[in-house]
């Protein structure tokens, strides 16, 4: 399932609040969007408690959304295999896990040949 267009996001603490399509909500860092903001393209992956949909999120300069979604097994198969080197986060007592493309085009023929499969 690969889902398209804007999601509204929001601030919370030092967390953003991302809605997902099955209605509910995920947080990333917010320091992540800030490397957006400095053109930076990152993915995450992330999981629904509620519907149990892990999904594939990425982050340009001016947006987050969720570009796949299926079960955690392949969500996680799918980020695990994205060949572009993995960051970290720190935030309170948990780590955030990321990967950057070194850039939109990279981020968007990567995505596409997924697609393709």
């Amino acid at each position: 399932m690969v889902t398209k267009g804007l999601t509204p996001s929001a601030l919370v603490k030092d967390l953003i609040a991302l809605p997902t399509p099955c209605n509910d909500v995920v947080y990333y860092p917010a320091n992540l969007a800030t490397l957006g903001t400095q053109g930076k393209y990152s993915v995450f992956q992330t999981l629904s408690r509620k519907s149990g949909l892990a999904y594939i999120a990425i982050i340009q300069p001016d947006s987050a959304k969720f570009k796949l979604a299926g079960s955690r097994n392949s969500m996680c198969e799918i980020y695990e295999a994205i060949p572009w080197s993995e960051f970290e986060l720190a935030y309170g007592d948990n780590t955030f896990y990321y990967k950057v493309a070194s850039s939109s085009q990279e981020m968007e023929d990567y995505f596409n040949t997924l697609k393709k499969q």
